[in-house]
């Protein structure tokens, strides 16, 4: 019995041991799987893609404009010497275009088409000699759904980063990286030997696959333990995804130093911001430089350490050389060329700002898990050209306000004169283009969808609307030709006196509605709204889509309330339409999983009618009269041409300007001012109409021009400018207006009385007997 004695300790030993052991397995089982599930999670958000609208070819397209060379190059499009005979390939010939389009996967087929061109404009789109009418190149990628704030970063696929830059990544930081399971021992060995050796740190022992397990899971402390958990999970990661897959997230997922207080993320955003080249546009040295900035990013940055970067470059490059992947001709060839590099000041990143919107909506229209699934793409409504122009626009329009004015210029970024430019299309009320401030690296404030400011004179269109869109019984109707006061009144609100002034004190008497509206005449807005009924107007703007507080006060009509402006700009969308309030502006067209189908949440939602085609029509009638012979007529000596209507923004303390304009095809809100609400003094026309006319104007341009579309339920008709009635041939002065059938004014009968019109009788009896 001896024996069982001894036996029955051990075996409970053996079974605690057991116990623990699995216990302690279950334990790393559960921490790996919830590791693994957190690297997922990130790893689908920074691979779910956000591209912007595709480029249209199409007749019409002003090429230059439109950057169709610049397009192709940032699609990664290789010009050929004859027909181009894969996609992504393009040839040039005696003006035209021929083009192999790439397409994408579910959306369209790769084909190749012809580009005819006359002046720098697209005038045909065929495919094998048919004429096709239009054709589109595959969308250029914005960003990634899972970027940080505050990062510049654009991610690339794998197949479009250069063969040199592949070499010299992984000779300067794991040149074994196809041949190990996630951990190098070899590597681990070699640069304890080489450590040792050396008595100091000179190599590291990581693969690319634990470096990218640290920055995605770990934190920075080195220690042991940190060590094992970076080999453990390197190997799972291993396990999890393929060797590309993992290659192509390293290289966008790298920290390449910093721009400003932005951090320079991923190889595709550092070719931008130090050589201002597309990342398959660098060179071996370029690449070899970039690759050995990866160690330390700022003690190697060619634009703070020229010398030392230099240096390092070469280490790459000799160690490229050593591994077999350089040859001695192009060795040499890289080291004699000079580092050029310097830092773009300028945001390399592309519409940052509608980025942020994008990932706002995602959450929004489309839930939080939206981006769980694999291989998600997100479409978005981003037009590449009108952005570009945009935020050219935004920075030369307050460089020449600050240059013309100096005491508007900031003591520092916090201070400097801000200004906002949304872009809409009015059938959709997608978003084109958004600028939310002069500079992302200062400020990722969205001023276009986060500030709340006061629009001024920008309102008034609903007011005017609300007047001439009047339902029976509503209150006194009201045509464009109809007369109205423009002189000083006092109202009594809440037991005190209120007195509207117009700008500048000048008050133009007796006007019509449509010179009141061009004029911006204050006193004459306020008597119409009184006239029509305050809840009229909170009403009407209600329905075009002001959604912010409305009070019925006289003050209301004149913009004392605040708005953001992409609220305003949303609201002016009816009157471009034909009468159609639009879903809510947006960012996001289609979320589509690889090879699946196309969400496009509330995308096709169809607007709801506000107000009629006619009643549409009359309004931008007035608001061209404003481009014609208001306000907004130095839009015309600022170069803009065609048809575009449009108001001006002015508050009375001078703190914000604005300008709210649009063609048959483009509606474009500029707000300027001070994020502190300083005033600066700029009317409208002064401060946000010459930047939305340098938008405006190129934006036209490259495209073909369009008029305004006359629907039925008009009549022009002519009428006497001094009475607003039907004008006879006896009216002094006369005019052509536009009316709402059935609201055309009684005839005049101030002029042509019974002497004028027995002298006109006696002239045509006259003419008879001459006969």
């Amino acid at each position: 019995m001896a024996w069982a004695r001894t036996r029955r300790p051990r075996t409970l030993v053996a079974l605690g041991v057991a116990a623990v052991g699995g216990v302690a397995l279950l334990a790393l089982v559960v921490y790996s799987a919830v590791e693994l599930a957190r690297f997922d999670r990130v790893e689908t958000r920074r691979a779910a893609l956000v591209y912007a609208a595709p480029q249209p070819l199409v007749a019409g397209v002003q090429l230059k404009i439109a950057d169709l060379a610049g397009t192709l190059t940032r699609l990664s499009y290789t010009e050929t010497p004859g027909a181009p005979d894969a996609p992504g390939q393009f040839h040039r010939a005696e003006g035209d275009w021929e083009i192999h389009l790439r397409g994408l996967p579910g959306l369209s087929r790769a084909q190749r088409v012809r580009v005819e061109v006359r002046d720098d404009r697209i005038v045909r789109v065929t495919r094998d000699e048919r004429d096709i009418g239009a054709a589109a190149l595959e969308p250029e990628v914005l960003a990634s759904a899972g970027d940080r704030p505050g990062e510049d970063h654009r991610p690339v696929r794998l197949r479009d980063v250069p063969f040199s830059l592949l070499q010299a990544v992984l000779a300067a930081e794991d040149h074994r990286f196809f041949d190990h399971p996630g951990v190098d021992l070899r590597g681990l060995v070699r640069a304890a030997w080489v450590n040792f050796r050396a008595g100091r740190v000179t190599q590291g022992g990581s693969t690319i696959t634990q470096q990218l397990v640290k920055n995605r899971l770990l934190d920075p402390k080195r220690t042991f333990m940190r060590k094992l958990d970076e080999a453990w999970l390197a190997t799972l990661v291993e396990w999890r995804y393929s060797k590309e897959r993992i290659l192509e997230a390293y290289l966008n997922e790298i920290y390449l130093g910093q721009r400003g207080p932005m951090a320079i993320r991923g190889v595709a955003s550092a070719s931008r911001a130090y050589f201002r080249k597309e990342v398959h546009q660098l060179t071996v040295a370029e690449a070899a430089l970039l690759a050995g900035m990866i160690r330390a990013p700022n003690t190697y940055s060619p634009t703070a350490n020229p010398a030392r970067a230099r240096e390092r470059r070469d280490v790459v490059l000799a160690r490229m050389r050593e591994l077999g992947r350089l040859s001695d001709a192009d060795y040499e060839a890289a080291r004699r060329e000079p580092v050029r590099a310097r830092i773009v000041v300028a945001a390399s990143q592309t519409a940052p700002y509608f980025a942020d919107r994008v990932r706002q909506e995602l959450e929004a229209r489309f839930g939080n898990g939206a981006l769980d699934a694999r291989h998600v793409r997100v479409f978005t409504t981003l037009d590449l050209t009108l952005q570009r122009l945009a935020e050219n626009a935004v920075e030369r329009g307050l460089v020449r306000l600050e240059a013309r004015r100096p005491q508007l210029r900031g003591a520092d970024d916090g201070h400097r004169l801000q200004a906002v430019l949304v872009a809409l299309d009015p059938t959709t009320g997608q978003i084109r283009a958004l600028v939310g401030g002069r500079n992302y690296q200062a400020s990722q404030f969205d001023r276009a969808t986060q500030a709340r400011r006061q629009p001024g004179s920008a309102f008034k269109p609903f007011v005017y609307a609300a007047a001439l869109t009047a339902p029976p019984g509503g209150g006194r109707g009201f045509t464009a030709a109809t007369f109205v006061d423009d002189s000083p009144l006092t109202l009594t609100v809440n037991g005190a006196p209120w007195s509207p002034r117009n700008y500048e004190d000048r008050y133009q008497g007796r006007v019509t509605v449509r010179e009141a509206l061009a004029q911006s005449l204050n006193a004459a807005t306020v008597r119409l709204a009184q006239d029509v009924g305050l809840p009229t107007v909170v009403e009407r703007a209600r329905a075009f889509g002001i959604e912010s507080r409305l009070d019925p006060v006289p003050a209301m009509v004149l913009g004392s309330f605040e708005v953001t402006p992409l609220e305003l700009a949303r609201a002016y969308l009816p009157f471009v339409n034909g009468g159609r309030r639009t879903p809510p502006a947006h960012a996001v067209r289609a979320v589509q999983e690889r090879g699946g189908a196309i969400d496009t949440g509330d995308d096709e939602a169809e607007g709801k009618p506000v107000i009629s085609p006619a009643e549409a029509y009359l309004m931008t009638s007035l608001l061209e009269g404003v481009i014609k012979a208001g306000t907004g007529a130095s839009a015309r000596t600022l170069g803009v041409t065609g048809a575009v209507a449009g108001k001006t923004g002015t508050t009375n303390d001078g703190r914000d300007a604005w300008f709210v304009g649009y063609s048959p095809g483009l509606l474009a809100a500029v707000w300027v001012g001070y994020d502190n609400g300083e005033p600066h003094g700029l009317s409208g026309a002064e401060g946000a109409l010459p930047i939305w006319a340098e938008f405006m104007r190129p934006a036209l341009e490259s495209v073909a021009p369009r008029d305004f579309t006359v629907p039925s339920g008009v009549t022009f008709a002519e009428i006497d400018l001094t009475n607003g009635k039907l004008a006879n041939r006896f009216c002094p002065r006369t005019g052509k207006e536009i009316f709402l059938n059935g609201t055309e004014p009684e005839p005049c009968r101030e002029h042509g009385g019974l002497g004028d019109r027995m002298g006109e009788w006696w002239n045509r009896f006259r003419g008879w007997l001459r006969r």
